[in-house]
């Protein structure tokens, strides 16, 4: 008798644990992508190892080591759509991050990446209004390292296989240099330094994300920006850090809108990867005569939020020193004070979650358009092959 009851809490305990390890794949099997975006990403299907199912996950989650001795803190934020302004619902939200020994610690025995990651993680599901929030404890460098303190997000959007973002930084860390607090990641997602304020206690921070924002393969359809196909190009009135124009306020259209020419808007803050680029712009104007065909790069100050005066110049010197590495004589980078400031992105209608859009223009009418473009040879040919000659 003690046998049988022994062999039959063995083949319970054996069909349950083949349940829990069914139910993520199971989970992944439902949400199977139309197509893959975000590149690589080691450990992203972890978020596929949510104990309920996404259809049951809240908005709201405290993640295991909150009631544990540390620095309590409160996360929230609204998930936005690549428009930048629709709120996005059920997107799933996956985090983990280290404990207060700035480690990640396998303490009930987890399973699969949960044995990586650690128990210190949480899902949550956004709701009708696009918002999000967690509690936890304020997670520790690691050890015997001068590495920020972090929390690790992978995002799961409906039809789309998951990604990473970039992490949640903070602040006050002591180890967050003036460098990386101007460009601290590569702001998937947005930009993920969350300043903290204390309130009753408790650490408060708030950090909104952009779905598709500096996201490879995102479907650029999904994402509007600039002004439409047959519109007139406004005037406006940006600092030449590099041309013909260097030093001045002059604008591209009151003095060289009577011919064709290109510009771009762009929203990042890695000038390297559009050396080709430009190098190729420099070398059309050059063949073409500026009188036939003129070039603007459009830097929006990705940084603003974070740069003062003081921090905006020695910005803006750095990218001079760029232009001049580039040799740029004729390409003109111009720049203007953010992403949205109404007097020059505002009224070319550029959408500040686009990493760049790019115009065709002739006597001011804008003829073609492209927006989230790589700076590469094939981008460049579909340019070319539509201006004139």
């Amino acid at each position: 008798m003690k046998l049988l009851s022994f062999l039959y809490l063995l083949t319970t305990l054996s069909s349950l644990s083949a349940c829990s390890q069914s139910s993520s794949q199971k989970q992944k099997a439902e949400t199977k992508p139309v197509q893959h975006i975000g590149g690589p990403c080691e450990g992203c299907e972890a978020v596929f190892e949510s104990p309920v199912p996404f259809d049951e996950l809240s908005w709201v989650d405290t993640l295991p080591d909150y009631h544990e001795p540390g620095p309590k803190m409160q996360i929230s934020g609204v998930v936005y759509q690549a428009d930048g302004k629709t709120p996005a619902k059920d997107v799933v939200l996956y985090i983990y991050h280290t404990g207060q020994d700035g480690k990640y610690t396998n303490k009930f025995n987890e399973k699969a990446w949960g044995a990586r990651h650690g128990y210190i993680r949480g899902w949550i599901k956004t709701n009708e209004k696009g918002q999000y929030k967690f509690y936890t404890l304020m997670p520790a460098s690691y050890p015997n390292s001068t590495a920020l303190k972090h929390i690790h997000p992978t995002i799961k959007e409906p039809g789309k296989n998951e990604y990473y973002i970039d992490e949640f930084i903070f602040d006050d860390d002591p180890f967050l240099t003036t460098e990386s607090r101007n460009h601290p990641q590569e702001n998937r997602g947005g930009d993920g330094l969350i300043k903290l304020k204390r309130e009753n206690g408790i650490l408060i921070g708030e950090r909104d994300i952009y779905l598709g924002r500096n996201i490879p393969g995102y479907p650029a359809a999904s994402l509007q920006s600039g002004l439409a196909i047959g519109s007139n190009c406004p005037a406006f009135d940006p600092k030449h850090l590099s041309g013909i124009d260097m030093g001045k306020r002059t604008c591209p259209m009151c003095k060289y809108g009577y011919g064709q020419g290109i510009m771009v808007w762009f929203n990042h803050t890695n000038l390297d990867e559009m050396k080709t680029f430009v190098q190729r712009m420099e070398s059309e104007m050059k063949q073409r005569g500026e009188k036939k065909f003129r070039v603007f790069m459009v830097y929006m100050n990705p940084s603003y939020k974070q740069n003062d005066a003081t921090g905006q110049a020695v910005l803006r010197n750095k990218i001079i020193k760029w232009c001049e590495e580039q040799s740029l004589k004729r390409v003109s980078m111009v720049w203007v004070p953010s992403p949205v400031d109404e007097e020059t992105c505002g009224i070319y209608e550029i959408n500040a979650e686009a990493k760049n859009t790019i115009f065709l223009y002739r006597q001011r009418t804008i003829v073609a358009k492209w927006i989230n473009m790589a700076y590469n040879e094939k981008t460049i040919s579909e340019i070319l092959k539509n201006t004139e000659l």
